[in-house]
């Protein structure tokens, strides 16, 4: 049982076939009720503890700028396609209802000296970029990028090998997600990844991030998005016509965890 509607315990979902469970929790902050002005608090979802109503501004801030770039990013690749920028930021409105929110993750110290304890399993993210922020080692990319659009397999789905992914300082980490795949029917590819204890003497400590998920608006039908470098459907190909709410829904499900607050 979750403890509340926007807290993951450890072991909430599993890591393998077998039904191994996942080490990490989290804390998901949604964007649509941090970034509403001070005179609109009675219209947030939920009443949030005073932890995090202390440090609104901070939140509110780090969420728009979040926000901004990972935009930007974004109308940079699709200009690259040659998609019309506003084919994506029009679908990515900040004042919109969305799935965007800020994910304050701990990962616990290494509990042995083998490898790999997974505490969050092999995955590509939902969204359409994410930005992620973390001190510590523990975040491996497969080395073949996923062209299918959520994939809810454990083990990727072509060859490869696990790569760690260093922190630098004073940089985040940027990952695309599985919308972005649909928008560009498979020209841009989604990252799968997944999170252990940090290597060496590094496992010692327990991992903190800092996640920001940009993801489409809630009623955004996930499709094909024109643009010379994105390829037509296949010949009887039909898209599943599913809005962004339903899709994050749909794959947090088969996931295993009724932790769909999104």
């Amino acid at each position: 049982m979750l403890t509340s509607p926007s807290y993951k315990r450890a072991g909430a979902t599993v890591t393998d076939k077998n039904g191994t469970k996942d080490k990490a929790e989290f804390f998901n902050i949604p964007k649509n009720d941090l970034t509403l002005p001070a005179s609109k608090v009675s219209q947030m979802s939920r009443q949030w503890p005073p932890l995090i109503m202390s440090h609104q501004p901070l939140l509110n801030s780090y969420m728009r700028t979040a926000h901004s770039t990972g935009l930007l990013i974004l109308s940079l690749l699709a200009t690259k396609l040659g998609i019309n920028p506003s084919e994506i930021t029009s679908r990515h409105r900040l004042e919109q209802r969305s799935g965007d929110l800020v994910r304050l993750t701990r990962g616990p110290p290494r509990a042995n000296p083998e490898m790999p304890e997974i505490q969050t399993p092999s995955h590509t993210d939902f969204g359409t970029i994410t930005l992620l922020m973390n001190w510590l080692g523990g975040l491996q990319v497969w080395s073949e990028s996923a062209r299918k659009a959520g994939s809810l397999e454990f083990e990727p789905d072509a060859e490869g090998e696990w790569l760690w992914v260093r922190p630098k300082k004073g940089c985040a980490i940027i990952n695309l997600g599985d919308a972005m795949v649909r928008f560009t029917n498979g020209a841009l590819c989604s990252g799968r990844h997944r999170v252990v204890p940090a290597p060496g003497e590094q496992g010692v400590w327990p991992r903190f991030s800092v996640v920001y998920f940009v993801r489409p608006e809630d009623e955004c039908i996930l499709g094909r998005l024109e643009g010379e470098g994105v390829p037509p459907l296949k010949e009887g190909e039909e898209e599943e016509g599913l809005t962004a709410k339903a899709w994050i829904m749909k794959q947090a499900r088969g996931l295993g965890t009724q932790f769909t607050d999104n």
